[in-house]
């Protein structure tokens, strides 16, 4: 048993809780700081969503701007030809990188397609026979204004949106009624040049057609689920139409990021952590090893008066509270003529003499007995379980012996060990570690006293 051992152990178990308590706030904060990113992460993407709110806008009015100057055209040369509208819908594709197509119809019968490659087979085709383009072509010539419809497929699968433009020949009178321009504005490009691609990078995003300000109609671009679980949704306004533009993610901007960014919080809170028990059990250790120190004679290794008196009392306890089932022995010993052998042979003969003397009380004991150096040439022995005094003397018998022989031997010199041994058992009378103590010194002065009177 070592003195504060109960202490440590407590101290441990102490720092046990702690420990995980660290590992709770670790894992929360970090659960607050990934909450943090992914809510700074949607407030950017927010600010982003609007800015290509604002591109898409701009880059639309800016292609039906490019647009409307075909009525102006048409007016001024109603007997349009082949090679003049070829010219004049090649500049407006020049001038802008999103219309993909543009188709004239006379009397809402197309007659003239640009480029003619791609569409030539829509000429001839007469929109009032057509139940799916023939209501937006009629709410343009009723509203005489531009009117968008949902998108039409162009090559390779590009999606387009197209611009119903009603031609009159007497604007601002708008009586004579001419036909219709259609033109197609490739939906991949103009999200591109609003930088969509980007943003897409991170988050997922839909556009929709807003029948009204409650209902969402067709899909222009991207899928259901994104506008269903969208965290954020800008509204697109044209002069006839809205757009719903959705933002949605899983992850967000925090899955991009490298390892130790998305886990900065664990990093740094483990890195303490480890260091906080690092120096924890260095700071134990050292104090295990002062403590040990201080309970042990640094002569011999063996406990010191200190530990061998926490250890008696200890056992003096057991003794009291066991109702006379628990007994046992304190042995002195105390070696004779000691100091004449640090005179004649010096205080290095005195040490090894000393150490030797230790090492075989302690081979003569058994495992559970403890000895210990109380002073320069005095030794105690603790013998649990002892209540016998034929049994003691059994041991005392045998701490002598071994002490006794061979002699030991310092310098090439043998030095002759005797030794003066008392006893005591414990008994109830014994009420205190003084008394018993004292029990076992007087027991070894009057030995000592019988010898010399021999």
């Amino acid at each position: 048993m070592e003195l504060g051992r109960g202490w440590d152990r407590t101290l441990v178990l102490l720092f046990i809780p702690f420990i995980f308590l660290a590992l709770v706030c670790i894992e929360y904060t970090h659960l607050l700081h990934h909450q943090y990113v992914a809510r700074n992460d949607q407030d950017n993407a927010r600010e982003e969503l609007a800015l290509i709110r604002s591109k898409i806008e701009s880059l639309v009015i800016s292609d039906i701007s490019l647009a409307k100057s075909i009525p102006m055209i048409v007016a001024s040369n109603p007997q349009l030809s082949q090679s003049q509208w070829k010219d004049v819908a090649k500049s407006i594709s020049e001038r802008s990188k999103h219309i993909s197509a543009m188709l004239l119809a006379p009397d809402n019968v197309i007659k003239y397609v640009y480029p003619v490659k791609q569409f030539s087979d829509l000429i001839g085709v007469d929109y009032q026979q057509h139940s799916e383009h023939w209501p937006v072509v009629k709410h343009a010539m009723a509203t005489k204004d531009v009117v968008l419809e949902d998108s039409m497929p162009l090559q390779k699968g590009d999606p387009g949106i197209v611009a119903r433009i009603p031609i009159f020949l007497d604007p601002p009178f708008y009586q004579r009624y001419w036909g219709v321009a259609s033109v197609v504005i490739s939906l991949q490009n103009l999200l591109a040049d609003a930088g969509v691609s980007e943003f897409e990078e991170h988050y997922d995003i839909a556009i929709a057609v807003m029948e009204n300000e409650e209902q969402v109609g067709n899909l222009l671009y991207g899928e259901q689920n994104t506008q269903q679980n969208a965290f954020t949704n800008e509204v697109i306004s044209f002069s006839h139409g809205q757009w719903l533009l959705s933002a949605s993610t899983e992850n967000g901007y925090a899955s991009d990021a490298d390892w130790y960014q998305r886990n900065s919080v664990r990093l740094i809170g483990y890195s303490a952590l480890i260091l906080v028990i690092l120096a924890f059990f260095a700071v134990f250790r050292l104090y295990r090893t002062a403590n040990q120190l201080s309970l042990h004679d640094d002569l011999t290794g063996l406990p010191n008066r200190r530990y061998f008196i926490f250890t008696l009392q200890r056992h003096l306890t057991i003794a009291k509270n066991s109702s006379g089932k628990e007994y046992f022995a304190l042995v002195n010993i105390d070696l004779d003529k000691f100091k004449q052998i640090n005179d004649k042979y010096g205080h290095d003969a005195g040490d090894r003499v000393l150490r030797v003397v230790g090492e075989r009380i302690q081979n003569a004991l058994r495992a559970s007995d403890v000895v210990a150096r109380v002073g320069g040439d005095e030794f105690l022995v603790l013998v649990p379980r002892m209540r016998e005094e034929q049994h003691i003397q059994s041991i005392v018998r045998n701490i002598r012996s071994a002490l006794i022989e061979p002699p030991i031997e310092y310098n090439q010199v043998l030095i002759s060990i005797r030794a003066s041994f008392g006893y005591a058992i414990y008994s109830r009378e014994m009420s205190s570690v003084e008394a018993i103590m004292k029990a076992a010194d007087s027991a070894m002065y009057k030995q000592k006293f019988n010898d010399l009177e021999k």
